[in-house]
C-alpha cells in the first residue's frame, strides 16, 4: 500500500517537473515609455501596478498556464525584435503582416483574423481653447494643420497618404501633449483601443486645456502577434491564446480598462 502511494506520489511530482519544463515563462514585448491606462512606468523596469495591457497580456500568458516574462523596449526595436525571436509576442498591427518571422492569427481565408484582434483608434487631442467643432473630421482638418504623433508610430506613413501635414513625433505622451499646450502642434494624433481610454488622463492633467475630438482619424485593429519560431514549436497553444483573447480576455480587458482609467496616481512619499 505504502509502495502504491509512493509511486502515485512520484508520478505527480514528474507530471508537475514535466509541466513546467514544458512551458517556459512567454516573453513579450512592449513600448518602454508611458502610456495611461496601457503601459505604466518608463524604461525597463515594470511596475507592480503595469497597466491595463500590461495586465491582460499576463493573463494572455496565464490562458496557456504560463508565466509572462514582460519586456520593455523602445517601440523601433520591438517589431525587429520579434521577427528575430527575441520576443514569443509583441502588439503588432496589419503594417507588420508581411513580416518575415511573424505570425498573425487567421481566419479560414487564411486573412487576419479580425474576430482575434483589438480595437484600435487613431484619436485626436486639441486644444480647448481653439474651439473645433465637435463635428469636425480630423482627416479633413489636419490637412493644413499640423498634427503631432508618438516618435516611430506605425500608422504615420497610413496618416500622412491620407494627405495629413504630420510632425516628426516626440518620444511620448507628455511631451506631444506639452507641444500641444505649447502651440507646437496643432494637435496630437495617438492610438487608443477604444477611443476614450484616455480622457480621464488627460482631464486629470490638462484640466480642461485639452480635449479629444469625438471622430478618430481611422480605426484600425492590432493583433497579439507570435514569433513564427515560438508558433511553429506551440501552434495549439498559440492558436488557443488567440482564442482566448477574443472571448474571455475582451471581456476582462474591458474590466481593466475601467480599473485603469479610475485609477489616480499616488502622491510620493514625505
Amino acid at each position: 500500500m505504502r509502495f502504491g502511494i509512493f509511486t502515485v506520489t512520484c508520478a505527480i511530482a514528474a507530471a508537475w517537473g514535466n509541466g513546467a519544463a514544458a512551458c517556459e515563462p512567454i516573453r513579450i514585448g512592449y513600448l518602454d515609455q508611458e502610456r495611461p491606462p496601457y503601459w505604466l512606468g518608463a524604461g525597463v523596469e515594470v511596475p507592480a501596478k503595469p497597466g491595463a495591457s500590461a495586465e491582460l497580456v499576463q493573463r494572455f500568458a496565464a490562458s496557456a498556464g504560463c508565466e509572462a516574462s514582460l519586456k520593455r523596449m523602445p517601440v523601433m526595436r520591438i517589431r525587429p525584435a520579434l521577427a528575430a525571436g527575441e520576443l514569443d509576442f509583441a502588439p503588432m498591427d496589419a503594417n507588420a503582416s508581411n513580416t518575415a518571422g511573424i505570425a498573425f492569427p487567421l481566419d479560414k481565408n487564411h486573412q487576419l483574423d479580425i474576430a482575434r484582434a483589438l480595437p484600435l483608434n487613431i484619436v485626436v487631442f486639441v486644444r480647448s481653447a481653439d474651439q473645433i467643432p465637435p463635428t469636425t473630421a480630423p482627416a479633413k482638418y489636419f490637412r493644413d494643420r499640423l498634427l503631432g504623433i508618438t516618435l516611430g508610430a506605425s500608422y504615420k506613413l497610413r496618416m500622412q497618404n491620407l494627405g495629413l501635414n504630420v510632425d516628426s513625433g516626440a518620444v511620448d505622451i507628455a511631451r506631444n501633449l506639452e507641444k500641444l499646450r505649447l502651440h507646437r502642434i496643432d494637435g496630437f494624433a495617438v492610438s487608443v483601443t477604444f477611443p476614450g481610454d484616455m480622457d480621464a488622463y488627460v482631464a486629470r492633467n490638462y484640466k480642461g486645456a485639452v480635449v479629444r475630438l469625438p471622430q478618430p482619424i481611422f480605426a484600425d485593429h492590432v493583433w497579439l502577434a507570435a514569433s513564427e519560431g515560438y508558433y511553429a514549436a506551440h501552434p495549439a497553444q498559440v492558436e488557443k491564446m488567440w482564442t482566448w483573447l477574443a472571448s474571455t480576455g475582451m471581456r476582462e480587458y474591458a474590466a481593466l480598462l475601467k480599473e485603469y482609467s479610475d485609477l489616480r496616481p499616488q502622491p510620493p512619499l514625505p
